[in-house]
């Protein structure tokens, strides 16, 4: 995907105030709302720049810091400790912090916003309409999508739809303040830009770069596991592994180490020459000098013959010395660390599934799922695991997204959302030396920090939702 940022930030980010006719008045060369978007080629560059600005590095980056997926990396200078330590509070602002997470997605929603508004005042040609659709479809889902991210970090209880969730935002406003809708608002606002895009999309959309019918799929599935909707999961599960194989052990490292090949992704983000948010320097120094390890807990869980477990660790570790360096997204020969992020693949869908089956007491169901990830993984048959009771299930399957999506952005939600069943926070092992450093061990599972807080700079520009922050903080 070539990400055309022609129509940048300064299009989609500046209010103009008019005090008078003549302050109405542009000229034609100026780069401002009024003349920025006037052709269905201009809408496609500014969506370009839309999904290009869209950065996953603050999501990948809190879900392992925070938990039990790293620890202190030998040549870690300070980088990023506050929030190893697991210290979140609404002045936090930091690479990974949450403070980065809110304003980020607003402002990504704001910019969607604006190009939902200047695409209203476009005819587009019947040679141009599959396009202008298109792009539309695309806005609506992506909308969707960091409506829904915000909701899953922010949002009080997901299960609970009178519970507070986020201001779902659709509109344009320079001095709106908004306050928190509803989970089930929220929910419903995220599912009607879905139907929207839905509704948009040209026949064959299936570019995995983008947006698509299966995107749309994905994304209600993760919302039905984290709302209860386990019966709706299952269904929307069932619709993409019909479509999508489980990628096979050679195709695997080819799609993480090589990134080459991507028989099992719904949805890639396509990091480009000159653009990319280079994922592996979230954990490592440009000369590959670790901030943050995996840390000693996981890395034992993986079984010598689990392609994963190659995968994760970079060829410049020194096992013998305990130094293992993050590799899941590799350096290339130019130095730079591009590397896409699968941001959907469809071996989540099986694990999202299969903890459906268990929460409705399908347990022979759950047990199928995960062993045919584990299958897929091992270069040799393993035994099959079976569930009897519905803790087993639970700590079954989140331990295999443990070992599936390590620094994929969902062990602190994966966590999160369970510790009702299996009363667990975050636990990092002190035997392994997890928790060296001055880092806490433990984070108990009714702990205000599963629920990010509202950050200050938010606080003091909108009176109404400063009355809304998250309780503890």
């Amino acid at each position: 995907m070539k990400k055309h940022l022609a129509i940048l930030t300064l299009v989609i980010t500046t209010a103009f105030v008019s005090c008078s006719d003549q302050l109405d008045r542009y000229p034609v060369d100026s780069l401002v709302e009024e003349t920025a978007y006037n052709t269905v080629t201009d809408l496609q560059y500014g969506l370009n720049a839309v999904i290009g600005n869209y950065n996953y590095n603050y999501i990948i980056g809190f879900n392992s810091l925070f938990t039990d997926n790293t620890q202190l990396g030998v040549d870690n200078g300070g980088q990023e400790v506050p929030y190893h330590n697991q210290v979140l509070n609404p002045g936090s602002a930091a690479i990974n912090g949450n403070a980065v997470l809110w304003f980020s997605r607003y402002s990504n929603i704001n910019d969607m916003n604006r190009l939902l508004v200047s695409a209203s005042t476009i005819t587009p040609s019947a040679d141009e309409l599959d396009t202008y659709n298109n792009i539309l479809a695309q806005t609506y889902a992506f909308r969707a999508l960091a409506h829904y991210e915000l909701l899953l970090y922010y949002g009080l209880d997901l299960t609970d739809d009178s519970a507070l969730g986020v201001p779902y935002v659709d509109y344009v406003s320079s001095d709106a303040t908004p306050g928190r809708d509803t989970v089930g608002d929220v929910v419903t606002r995220i599912n009607e830009d879905l139907d929207q895009a839905l509704a948009l999309f040209p026949a064959g959309t299936n570019d995995i770069n983008f947006a698509t019918p299966d995107f749309v799929t994905f994304l209600r599935a993760r919302m039905a596991l984290e709302t209860g909707d386990n019966l709706g999961a299952i269904n929307l599960c069932n619709s993409l592994i019909a479509d999508y194989p489980l990628a096979d052990v050679s195709q695997y490292y080819g799609m993480f180490n090589e990134d080459a090949d991507k028989t099992e992704v719904v949805f890639n983000y396509d990091n480009v020459q000159g653009f990319d948010y280079a994922i592996n320097f979230l954990w490592n120094f440009s000369g590959q000098g670790p901030k943050f390890e995996i840390s000693n807990e996981l890395y034992s869980l993986y079984d010598d013959n689990d392609i994963r477990k190659t995968v994760i660790l970079d060829p410049v570790s020194d096992i013998d010395e305990e130094v293992l360096v993050i590799g899941k997204y590799p350096i290339n020969a130019d130095t730079q660390a591009i590397n896409d992020f699968k941001a959907m693949r469809i071996s989540e869908i099986y694990l999202i599934r299969a903890e459906a089956y268990a929460k409705t007491t399908q347990f022979d169901l759950a047990a199928d799922d995960v062993n045919a990830v584990r299958a897929a993984r091992h270069t040799v048959a393993v035994d099959d695991v079976e569930y009897d009771s519905l803790l087993e299930a639970i700590e079954g399957i989140i331990t295999e997204r443990r070992l599936e999506l390590a620094f994929e952005g969902h062990r602190y939600t994966d966590i999160k959302r369970v510790r009702a069943i299996t009363s667990k926070g975050i636990e990092r092992s002190e035997d392994l030396g997890d928790c060296d450093g001055a880092a806490p061990c433990s984070l108990p599972a009714s702990s205000k920090e599963f629920i990010l807080p509202i950050p200050q700079g938010e606080l003091n520009g909108n009176p109404v939702i400063r009355e809304q922050q998250a309780p503890g903080y």
